[in-house]
């Protein structure tokens, strides 16, 4: 990426590229600690709305350019790409500079208040944000808590708005790894995402961060992790989000779904995520423009794809379906409830027993 000309920040505060930590003004205490690469994470009382994410002093010496590069990126976008990544990621402003050390921390934004919500927890509630990991289940769930239902149609917006981003990031060569549950807000509302963590961005290729249930099959562990580790596990996220389901059972539903003007995302979202390549999954762009009725345009012959994973014990997927029932666009037929029959051994005993019962009934009354 090279160097853009400097342009307008569209976040309110116009500030140097690099800031010395005495120039910032006092900062608030934490909101967050010793989370990821952040030993903290403070708010500029003098700037409300701002935040100092302030790293670990182990941080490798190329962050300092790594942060001015990430910081220059959007100058190098078309105007609405730009707008796009600033309105839905933390991205940073302003590269936090101290007495020998060139990367105390950056200067982000805080998620805008959109993506905070009342949450339901029986008795009790808490307004907090709300993190993508909701559409991950069931629309009853999420009504559970008291969020109204998403629906097939604010499912499939809060993809697009996902995977647009995904796109912004692969088309600046940007590799963020960390796609997961935990590192992108939902606004059921508005029915948008907003990206956090983006500040670990690197360039190409960047160690693999690694999350429970998240890791890519084809890149093995200790490995970098690269566009595409990123582009399966967008593709895990996007199907997950877009079925409510979480287990295995997601790659089958895909597989059997036709969803509504979107003939092109399930044959998308199973070669992200089922190509024997790792080099042939769709990129973030292509699944963007099938979530929007676009066409899946890949090369021939078709990517060789993996067998899908076998589904979960039937016990284990009666006990998510009590807890999460899938969505109504889940494609698979529901199962029908299993009802216990007697054992046809146990009735024929019955009825001996009463045969026997009746014919000694018979003899006593002969007798008398």
């Amino acid at each position: 990426m090279t160097e853009p000309p400097l342009l307008a920040d569209p976040r309110g505060w116009e500030l140097p590229r690099a800031v010395g930590v005495d120039e910032l003004g006092p900062l608030a205490e934490p909101i967050s600690e010793h989370n990821g690469q952040a030993v903290a994470v403070r708010p500029l009382e003098d700037h409300p709305g701002w935040l100092a994410k302030l790293y670990r002093p182990d941080q490798h010496p190329e962050d300092a350019r790594r942060l001015d590069l990430l910081i220059a990126a959007p100058g190098t976008l078309p105007e609405a790409e730009r707008a796009a990544l600033y309105a839905g990621t933390c991205w940073p402003a302003a590269r936090i500079h101290g007495p020998g050390n060139p990367a105390v921390g950056c200067v982000i934004p805080m998620a805008p208040e959109q993506y905070r919500a009342e949450l339901r927890r029986g008795a009790f509630s808490e307004r907090r944000f709300v993190e993508i990991d909701w559409l991950a289940k069931s629309d009853e769930s999420i009504r559970g808590i008291g969020l109204p239902s998403p629906g097939f149609a604010g499912r499939l917006d809060a993809c697009r708005r996902l995977t647009e981003l995904a796109a912004i990031l692969e088309s600046l060569g940007l590799v963020y790894s960390d796609w997961s549950f935990s590192n992108a807000f939902w606004s059921p509302d508005r029915r948008s995402v907003y990206l956090i963590d983006v500040d670990g961005c690197q360039p190409k290729k960047m160690p693999d961060i690694h999350q429970p249930n998240w890791a890519d099959p084809l890149t093995p562990p200790g490995t970098d992790a690269d566009e595409f580790t990123d582009r399966y596990r967008l593709g895990l996220l996007v199907a997950k989000s877009m079925t409510g389901q979480r287990d295995a059972r997601v790659f089958h539903t895909v597989a059997g779904s036709h969803w509504q003007n979107q003939p092109a995302v399930s044959e998308v979202l199973l070669d992200m995520l089922l190509a024997a390549d790792r080099e042939r999954r769709p990129s973030a762009a292509q699944l963007h423009q099938a979530l929007n009725s676009g066409p899946y345009l890949r090369t021939v012959p078709r990517p060789t794809r993996t067998a899908l994973p076998p589904l979960p014990p039937a016990g284990a997927a009666t006990a998510v379906r009590k807890h999460k029932p899938a969505p109504v666009e889940a494609a698979s037929a529901p199962t029908a409830p299993t009802v216990e029959k007697p054992s046809s051994t146990s009735h024929d005993v019955w009825i001996v027993v009463l045969v026997v019962a009746v014919i000694l009934l018979l003899v006593i009354a002969s007798n008398h």
